[in-house]
């Protein structure tokens, strides 16, 4: 006898919130950001996560990306 299931899988789940995250990250990029304006988002968005560890780890790696030293970068524009 097979067992029926009702509902998503957990990794049915997780594949549609990854495909809605790419959307979101589409949707970002098309509206024409430069280097400096992605490293600042994932920063602002890393200051969201509730890991603190993975937060302070990606908060610490985002930081030089966004110091006046690395300037030379900010006119890159992505689209």
């Amino acid at each position: 006898m097979s067992r029926k299931i009702y509902g998503k899988t957990e990794e049915e789940e997780r594949v549609e919130l990854s495909i809605e995250s790419r959307e979101i990250t589409q949707k970002i990029l098309k509206h024409g950001v430069n280097q400096f304006q992605i490293a600042k988002i994932i920063y602002l968005l890393s200051l969201e996560l509730e890991d603190r560890n993975v937060l302070s780890e990606i908060a610490e790696a985002i930081k030089p990306l966004l110091s006046e030293d690395n300037d030379n970068n900010s006119n890159i524009i992505i689209s």
